[in-house]
This record gives structure tokens, C-alpha cells and sequence, in this order.
């Protein structure tokens, strides 16, 4: 691999001349695609690099980036507010594509490790080209310098061939969108979102619906179908949201991030309907997220089902009624979860049986949707599966644009001003969900 062969070990930079070295290295990279669109990657990549070239590497703590890189309190809960993790997650990822490149292959490293805020520097080897990063105040000997302007015309040539191929690609691109303004599937889903010039509201559901005592199946239907059973703490000691949730939550944070816009994150719990009037809304999480059983409870395709019998407790339209009575349901034997269909009231097609004290799901489903809600006259993205493995398929649905292209060209002309709602199913093996398969879609 080019990094194997390019990279000598790690390098402190000493004198001013290293660190200017650093230093242009780093404006290099910031000004590349994968950081330029992001203030918020390019900024803590910044500032980690600064404070270690003035050996303050030190003060590169979690709570001391939140609060210098992205403004938060001295006193904010790292657990609530996990932004630096994240951002730090995405940073390293995005380093890793920006020396993917044969283009930066012969580059100063810029790497972040898992598990540190600390940049590491690395310098290429010796017979990688090194040319781009000499800094100009080093002198060369005259048949250093020979060598150099012969090597620096091959690399300028070579630029040269590679930017216009860029640029002949950027410009057919421009010209593209200007004359046809045809959007990627991915956009016309988002846009409506992006385009609102309000903050959007991630709401996320928790492990346990408050309402239901003692641990349910539910529970373990939303932690079981994560192979680690890892939670992430939310809102207090007592609330977790499930791990699948908080990666649909990464996911989508990290493309809103990259069309800068701004966004908030709360659990339902804490929601209110006024917040929900606010501006967009993006639901993530079903049986565990109130507001998602409320909000697609008036849609075609919704969640229903029976919690467990001990509750006596019905799960219909959002709202649940006693079961085992004159007129009510009979209370089955083992939980059952399912998504109805109001065209076909009486099929249990997309279902998912929860045998007590048992995990098993095997196949689960899960709605995607994107819709105005009439109630508030916002809009709401909707990513909620039955168990957190749907939730996943869901998300990854919603993100993916091979998916949502297929999901275009069944819609029609103008689908992406259109309400939408699709079911969906994965299989599930050893807690790990397979590729979102659409059963059922709408559109109004």
C-alpha cells in the first residue's frame, strides 16, 4: 500500500521551519472538498493541529474542544452532547479519503488515531515526491535545484491534466444542472429539510417507553437486535437511546453538517408539540419514540401491536387501549409488533412476534418517510424500524442513492415535492441487518 511504503514514523515538528511546513500542509488539506464544506471538521482539525505545533497537546481534551472549537459551556454533558466524538470520527474518516488519493500520496501525513484528540505527523519516505510541501526559506544545492525544477515541471504537467479532467467534469456538471436543474434522488429527499432556513430537529427515542412498567420486551426487541447491546447515554441516568439509533443520528448529522445547515438533537421525552411547530423534523426510532407512533398514526402504512400481556395494553394508531376486554382484542401470548396498512386492515404481512425473554428477530421492518405534517405544517423525515436493526435499514435507506433512485423513477415527474412513505424489510443475522428491500410505497 502507498501508505505502508510512503510513511517513515511518526515526526515532531521542531523548528519554525517544520511547523510552517505543518502548517501548509494543513491549509492544503482544509481547502480540499472533503473539509471546505464543513466548518465544523475543518475547524477541529484546525485547532488540534495548531495547539500541537505550539506544544499544547495537553489541553486536547473532549470537554476543552467542545467548549473552544464548537462553543459549548464549561459545564456541558459529554454524553449528552457527544459532538466532539463524532466530529473527531469524521475528521479521521475523511483524513483517510484525502490520502486515499495518488494525488496526495507523496504529502505530509496529517492522522488522527482512534482514542486521541493528538495529530500525528508523518513525513513520506525518501523516494516518495515530496516536492509540494519543501518549504521556500530551504536551500538547495544547484544540482538539487535542477532536479527539482525537471521534477516540479513533471508534477505542474501531471496537475495540470488531472485539474482539467476535474475541471471539464465540474463544468459539464455546472452547466448540467443549470440548464436540466435535475437534482440526485438524495437532494430531492433532503432538500425540503435544507432549504427551510430553520434548525432541524433530530428527535431520538429512548430503550424504554416511560408509560410501560418494568422492563419490556420492547426493551429487548430495541437493544437485542444490536449485536454489542451498546447504548449511549442521552438525557439523564436513566434514559439511554439504543446504539442502531445513534448511528442513524451520526449519519444524518454528518450530511446536514456538510450542506451547513444547523440542526439539534433532544429525546422525545423532552419534546414538545410546540417544538415540533419549530421548523423540520426528522423522527428517529418507532416503538421507542412517542412521537414517531403519533405523528404516522394518521399515515397509510403505521405501527400497531400488542405489548406484552401482563400490561394488557393495546398499541393502535399511537394510543394504547386495555386488551382481554368486552370489545378490545384478546392479549396474545407473546408480543407482537407489525406495520398496518389502512388499504388492508386485516394483514399482519410486516410483523415481528417477540417471544418472551428471547431476542430472535430475524427479519425486521421498518417505515421511511418524508411528508408534511398538517398539524404543524412542517416537515417530518421519519427513519423507524420495529427493532433497531429496522431503524438501521431504514436510515441506510434514506441515505443511500442507488435506493432512492429506484424509489424516483417509480414516483413520476415532480416526486421530490411529493409526500412519501415506503416499507421496508431486512434480514437480520446475528443482529446485523442485510440491505433494505421495499415492500410497499405511497405517494400524495
Amino acid at each position: 500500500m502507498v501508505f505502508a511504503e510512503a510513511v517513515k514514523g511518526a515526526w515532531h515538528p521542531k523548528t519554525e521551519s517544520e511547523k510552517r511546513l505543518v502548517q501548509s500542509q494543513l491549509e492544503k488539506i482544509v481547502s480540499d472538498g472533503l473539509f471546505a464544506a464543513s466548518k465544523r471538521y475543518s475547524g477541529l482539525l484546525r485547532y488540534i493541529v495548531e495547539q500541537t505545533l505550539t506544544e499544547n497537546e495537553g489541553s486536547l481534551k473532549e470537554r476543552t474542544l467542545g467548549v473552544e472549537v464548537f462553543q459549548r459551556p464549561p459545564d456541558y454533558d459529554t454524553n449528552l452532547d457527544p459532538v466532539v466524538r463524532h466530529c473527531a470520527a469524521e475528521v479521521r474518516k475523511r483524513l483517510a479519503q484525502y490520502y486515499q488519493s495518488p494525488a496526495h500520496a507523496g504529502e505530509l501525513r496529517i492522522e488522527l488515531n482512534p482514542g486521541s484528540y493528538v495529530p500525528a505527523f508523518l513525513q513520506p519516505a525518501p523516494n516518495a515526491p515530496t516536492l509540494d510541501v519543501i518549504p521556500a526559506d530551504v536551500p538547495t544545492q544547484p544540482e538539487q535545484t535542477s532536479q527539482l525544477k525537471r521534477t516540479r515541471k513533471i508534477h505542474w504537467l501531471a496537475g495540470l491534466a488531472a485539474s482539467g479532467v476535474i475541471l471539464v467534469l465540474i463544468l459539464l456538471g455546472a452547466r448540467y444542472w443549470k440548464h436540466s436543474g435535475k437534482k440526485s434522488a438524495l437532494e430531492e429527499v433532503w432538500s425540503p429539510l435544507l432549504t427551510s432556513g430553520k434548525p432541524i430537529l433530530f428527535c431520538m427515542g429512548g430503550t424504554m417507553i416511560a408509560t410501560y412498567p418494568g422492563d419490556s420486551q420492547l426493551t429487548e426487541l430495541q437493544s437485542g437486535a444490536d449485536e454489542d447491546a451498546s447504548h449511549q447515554a442521552f438525557s439523564d441516568k436513566n434514559d439511554f437511546v439504543p446504539f442502531s439509533d445513534m448511528q442513524i443520528l451520526s449519519g444524518f448529522q454528518s450530511l446536514v453538517e456538510a450542506h451547513g445547515h444547523t440542526f439539534r438533537t433532544q429525546n422525545y421525552r423532552t419534546t414538545t408539540s410546540s417544538q415540533l411547530r419549530e421548523g423540520p423534523v426528522v423522527l428517529i426510532g418507532a416503538l421507542n419514540n412517542d412521537w414517531t407512533l403519533n405523528r404516522t398514526s394518521s399515515l397509510r402504512f403505521h405501527f400497531e401491536g400488542l405489548e406484552n400481556p401482563n400490561t394488557n395494553r393495546w398499541i393502535e394508531g399511537g394510543n394504547q387501549f386495555p386488551c382481554g376486554r368486552s370489545g378490545q382484542p384478546a392479549c396474545l401470548p407473546n408480543t407482537v409488533y407489525w406495520i398496518a396498512d389502512k388499504q388492508h386492515p386485516e394483514s399482519r404481512a410486516w410483523q415481528i412476534i417477540a417471544h418472551h425473554g428471547e431476542s430472535d428477530v430475524l427479519k425486521d421492518y421498518a417505515i421511511a418517510a418524508r411528508f408534511i405534517d398538517e398539524s404543524t405544517g412542517q416537515v417530518v423525515l421519519v427513519a423507524a424500524g420495529i427493532a433497531g436493526s429496522g431503524t438501521r435499514a431504514a436510515g441506510e435507506f434514506l441515505t443511500d442513492e442507488a435506493s432512492l433512485k429506484q424509489l424516483a423513477d417509480s414516483a413520476g415527474a415532480d416526486w421530490g415535492k411529493r409526500n412519501f412513505e415506503v416499507v421496508l424489510s431486512a434480514e437480520v443475522v446475528k443482529g446485523v441487518q442485510g440491505k433494505p428491500k421495499v415492500e410497499a410505497k405511497a405517494f400524495w
